[in-house]
């Protein structure tokens, strides 16, 4: 009997993600986002779900269609009562995932974030340095 190996080639995503600090609720600071950066971020319907301890941990995703119905903009929220998503990412409360041709379009994104109403801070998160990016693609 022959033995066959699936061989599976792994995808690094195309995108950029920006880690933010922000000390609102979810929907303050999409709408802030949507001001200072002309986006139209909407609250996604089903949100990333984890299960911890017997319970369900629900972390809510703004995000911004294309025309072809994918996702350019995302945000995604890092906590969820005491828990974390991305728990290698403590600064974090919220991340920004850009697709990397918007993001590399947008001029002075960084600042612009910098600027906007009730970010504390933001900075570049290397998503191949995330151990569990994945489920911010969700």
């Amino acid at each position: 009997m022959a033995k066959h190996k699936l061989l599976e080639e792994e995808v690094t995503p195309r995108v950029s993600v920006v880690g933010l600090s922000c000390h609102v609720p979810d929907y303050r600071l999409c709408w802030s986002l949507n001001r200072a950066l002309g986006l139209s971020l909407s609250r996604r319907r089903i949100d990333i779900v984890e299960q911890a301890r017997g319970k369900d941990l629900h972390y809510t995703v703004f995000e911004q269609l294309d025309d072809e119905g994918v996702a350019r903009w995302s945000l995604v929220c890092n906590t969820c009562g005491r828990r974390r998503l991305i728990t290698d990412q403590k600064k974090a409360d919220f991340f920004l995932v850009v697709d990397a041709d918007t993001a590399g379009s947008e001029e002075g994104l960084m600042e612009r974030l910098r600027a906007a109403e009730f970010v504390l801070m933001a900075f570049p998160v290397p998503f191949d340095e995330v151990r569990t990016g994945h489920k911010l693609l969700l």
